[in-house]
């Protein structure tokens, strides 16, 4: 399987997602507002669309890295190291709140505990870190130059969410739930379109 093929669908299973996630996310704050935690069944639907989507997006970073040039190949590495940890974080985190926390009874996703602090690490901090990363590997005009200004944004926009939690007001955070839950997955269809067009070029050349 190419690399374009590989960062075609994964990226699209990222909007795919992304999309479902978003419209989760409105639902919640829809029914329990701004402050208040979002709680079961919507809660356990949203963390499996994370478990789904977090290795789905370590792909996508790899993808990333192929398919910089080779003086860009040190941020696509970096790129891929941050997703890597985020992945690591963000999976153990979901899979411990999905089966023992909820056996036990406890709620691993409410502000302020560890756990959660550990899950916006992982979504503001080196999710951020591996967009912006990301980013710097697309240095083309057209399309390329959309998906790389796409990145930085939501890169950008992660790392100043991880202010809420830092300073204990988590209203600051929803800057990366937007980031993330709104304009990832927007980018991530920019991207799959970038993959289709790579493919299509590989295909014109070998004719």
């Amino acid at each position: 399987m190419s690399n374009s093929v590989i960062g075609r669908w994964s990226s699209f299973i990222v909007f795919l997602v992304g999309v479902a996630y978003f419209i989760a996310l409105l639902i919640g704050f829809a029914t329990r507002g701004l402050s208040a935690p979002i709680v079961d069944p919507l809660l356990a639907v949203m963390e499996m669309l994370t478990l789904l989507v977090a290795p789905v997006l370590l792909v996508m970073m790899a993808a990333i890295h192929g398919r910089a040039p080779l003086a860009l190949k040190t941020a696509g590495s970096l790129a891929f190291a941050f997703m890597v940890l985020a992945t690591g974080l963000t999976a153990a985190v979901h899979f411990v709140a999905l089966t023992a926390a909820r056996q036990l009874g406890t709620a691993l996703l409410v502000w302020p505990s560890s756990a959660y602090a550990l899950e916006l690490l992982a979504w503001d901090g080196f999710l951020g870190l591996a967009l912006v990363f990301a980013a710097l590997t697309f240095q083309s005009s057209g399309r390329e130059r959309h998906v790389r200004r796409g990145f930085l944004v939501c890169g950008l926009l992660c790392l100043v969410g991880i202010v809420g939690p830092a300073v204990g007001n988590m209203r600051l955070q929803l800057i990366g739930v937007f980031a993330y839950g709104a304009l990832l997955p927007a980018v991530c269809l920019l991207l799959f379109k970038l993959f289709r067009g790579d493919d299509r070029t590989a295909l014109s050349q070998a004719a």
